[in-house]
């Protein structure tokens, strides 16, 4: 691996781990939970994929928020609120609509709902498919933040 691609790999490394590992905490917990109580893959799927959401963009949220409003300090309050509510949707969007379109509606749900059937006990299961679905999302995200920086903050 080139010194280029060593330091791309960092640089996508330091900015998607901490969202997954809350993402991955805020999913199986959950899932877990309510598995052990239905004993339903469907509803341990659906609870896990809602409270990754929570976890991961919670945490993309919050530090776009925190980076846009930091480059607008000078500013009134609200105008810093407004341009950095509008920077910080639009950052987010790009880097990650495709991603997300994919991955909700066509891999994830397949891979947390199959997996545990196939690979016991359930959260080891649930993990496997969620990785897995990782894998898919995190092509396409990558491209979308790359795309973000090469063409929307020239």
């Amino acid at each position: 691996m080139n010194s280029k691609m060593k330091k791309k790999t960092k640089e996508w490394l330091g900015r998607y781990i901490p969202a997954e590992i809350l993402g991955t905490i805020c999913a199986v917990i959950p899932a877990w939970i309510v598995y052990s109580h239905t004993h339903s893959y469907v509803s341990g799927a659906a609870v896990g994929w809602f409270g990754e959401g929570i976890g991961f963009y919670g945490y993309f949220i919050t530090t776009e928020l925190l980076k846009s409003s930091s480059r607008y300090s000078k500013l009134s309050f609200f105008k810093r609120t407004r341009r950095a509510i509008g920077m910080a949707s639009t950052n987010l969007l790009v880097e990650f609509i495709p991603a997300e379109v994919l991955d909700n509606f066509i891999i994830r749900p397949f891979g947390m709902y199959l997996a545990p059937h196939y690979i016991h006990p359930y959260p080891l299961g649930f993990l496997v498919g969620k990785f897995g679905a990782d894998l898919f999302f995190y092509m396409f995200a990558i491209i979308g933040y790359e795309s973000r920086k090469r063409w929307l903050h020239r």
